[in-house]
């Protein structure tokens, strides 16, 4: 029996098809590959976020810079890529994907999709998919589906997933997901104001933490404490010197 991922995976191969084919006026195919394929180190990504509606389970996908400027080229009619990398172009590629999404994810009744462009994500993958697509001529892209240990969360009058199907998301291989990008944030201290006193806050103004100078900073990941450590400059950029590990 198939699992709401597979169901998944092969709708958004078929839609993303069908939407650059529509669009490009070539003969496009997208297909899932059996493995999934790290991504290169120092590879730039365009990272496009996938929240699903109701349950609010997240998704994303990660194309590089490379293969985002020749989709973005296929989708304009232009001969060759753009040399540089433009918020058009993201956009562009976003576009284009969320209609493929938004089409694959007939296949979970009950469930809608937005797409948003973002800097990184916040949330570990529990299961990674590579896909690769061709015009049959010149052009071929590669990203990658990310998907949260949640998603696709079913409805109540929807079928659970099979067992088997949630031992493969946790038995995860690490080495697969080390290229991808999570933001983490340092945490100085924090403070609450009254709305009066955030009101009357003017430049000079002096904001008193909760933390002595002493106090180590913490490193965030979401709303999570994972490090703690001293304060550090690194060519004229702020840096942590981790002394515990949470």
């Amino acid at each position: 029996m198939k699992t709401p991922i597979d169901l998944f995976v092969e709708a958004l191969s078929t839609a993303a098809a069908q939407a650059l084919s529509q669009k490009t006026s070539a003969a496009w195919t997208v297909s899932a590959d059996g493995a999934p394929k790290p991504v290169p180190a120092g590879t730039q990504l365009l990272t496009i976020l996938i929240v699903a509606e109701p349950s609010k389970a997240e998704a994303a996908i990660q194309i590089s810079a490379e293969s985002a400027l020749s989709l973005a080229a296929a989708l304009s009619g232009a001969a060759a890529p753009p040399k540089q990398f433009q918020a058009e172009h993201a956009e562009a590629v976003r576009a284009i994907l969320a209609n493929a999404c938004e089409k694959a994810v007939e296949v979970l009744p009950g469930t809608s999709v937005k797409l948003q462009l973002s800097k990184a994500i916040t949330w570990a993958p529990a299961t990674q998919i590579s896909f690769a697509g061709s015009d049959g001529a010149s052009r071929q892209i590669q990203f990658q589906l990310l998907l949260s240990a949640d998603w696709p969360k079913n409805d109540a009058s929807a079928q659970p997933m099979p067992a088997r199907a949630v031992q493969g998301a946790k038995g995860v291989n690490v080495s697969l997901l080390e290229n991808v990008e999570i933001e983490v944030t340092l945490q100085f201290g924090e403070r609450r104001l009254p709305l009066r006193e955030i009101g009357e806050l003017r430049s000079g103004s002096v904001v008193e933490l909760d933390k002595y100078v002493q106090d180590p900073a913490e490193l965030m990941l979401g709303d999570r404490v994972v490090a703690r450590g001293e304060v550090v400059v690194v060519d004229g950029n702020y840096g942590l010197r981790i002394t515990e590990v949470v």
